[in-house]
Formats: C-alpha cells, structure tokens, sequence
C-alpha cells in the first residue's frame, strides 16, 4: 500500500505552514484576540444562546480575517484582516449563526445529522468570501461542493475538524493558537477543489 490518500492532505498541511510562519505574532494574536473576545463576551449576564451567538461570531470572524488573508495573498498586516468585516459584514454576520444553529440543532437530533452538515457547510466561508453573495447561497454551493468533491475533501475536513474540535476541548487559547493555521488549511483545500 501507498500513502497517496495522505499526500494531498499533508501538501496543504506543509503549504500553510510555510505560510503561517511568515507573521506567527500577528496570525496568533488576531486569533487569540478573538477568542479572548468571545470568552468575555460569555462573562456577561447574558442568555445563553446569545453568549452562543457570540462566541459564533467571534470565531467567524476570526476565521474571515485568515482566510481572506490567505485568498487573496496580500501581505501579512492587521489591516489586511480587517478587510472582511468592511466587504461584507451582513453575510458574515449571518453565516456563523445560520450554520452553527442548524449544525447544534441537527447534532441535539443525533450527532451523525450536525457531523453531516457541518462537513457539507465546511467551505461555506471561503466561498462567502471568494465569489460574495448571501449566506444561504455560500452553504448550498459549499454543500454541492463537497458532495461533488468529496473523495477529495472529507479526509481532510474531518482530520481539520477533529483537531479544531481538540484544540477547542483543551482551551481556547488553544484554539487561538491553532486557528491560523486551520483558516490557511481550510483555505488551501477550498482552492485545491476549484482547480
């Protein structure tokens, strides 16, 4: 046997490595600076399923930032990670609580059916940002995407995944830490499937 089935993964692994090492402070403290955020955000006396949309947002945007950035190969400063939030901020400020929802209510159901979607909505915010448009239209093609595309994509969402759902199980610092690189991952693999 051959690892080819590991190859594609661990281009993309060793691609936005290199990347991540160009501004590891920046990339880090962005991502950080969000979590931290959205971890204030839940000290607040608010219910909980707006300490949940918080916390949604925070991590989008977090995301958004890091993956434009990586789009668009502009180089590596804070305002460049703001561009985003100036493009389309209604989109994005629907994106994360639509698919966080739906995935939390479909995973309450059974944890297959959220799995199954949040696999199939992975690469709704690359698209978002790539080719614009609404929300809703980024989770269909995202989903018409991966089904298409799926003996190439699943392996590696769901190893980004995994250890994006790890990092968050430790802590969020963690998961500042490890959101570059996820966003540069998933970025990567986005295009990798429009080629």
């Amino acid at each position: 046997m051959t690892a080819t089935p590991l190859r594609p993964p661990l281009l993309l692994l060793q691609h936005s490595w290199q990347r991540y090492r160009q501004a590891p402070v920046l990339l880090a403290g962005w991502a950080l600076g969000w979590m931290l955020l959205g971890q204030l955000m839940a000290l607040l006396p608010l219910p909980i399923w707006l300490q949940f949309g918080a916390s949604l947002l925070c991590f989008s945007w977090a995301s958004a930032g890091l993956i434009d950035l990586a789009q668009r190969q502009s180089p590596l400063t804070l305002a460049s990670l703001w561009l985003p939030l100036r493009r389309a901020p209604w989109p994005l400020l629907l994106l994360p609580l639509l698919v966080g929802t739906l995935v939390a209510l479909a995973s309450l159901a059974f944890v297959l059916p959220g799995v199954v979607l949040l696999l199939a909505w992975s690469l709704a915010l690359p698209l978002l940002l790539d080719r614009g448009g609404e929300a809703w239209d980024a989770m269909a093609r995202s989903a018409q995407l991966v089904v298409r595309r799926r003996q190439q994509v699943l392996v590696p969402l769901l190893l980004l995944w995994g250890l994006t759902l790890l990092a968050l199980g430790i802590g969020w610092w963690l998961l500042g830490l490890w959101l570059p690189l996820a966003a540069f991952l998933l970025q990567a693999l986005y295009s990798s499937t429009k080629a």
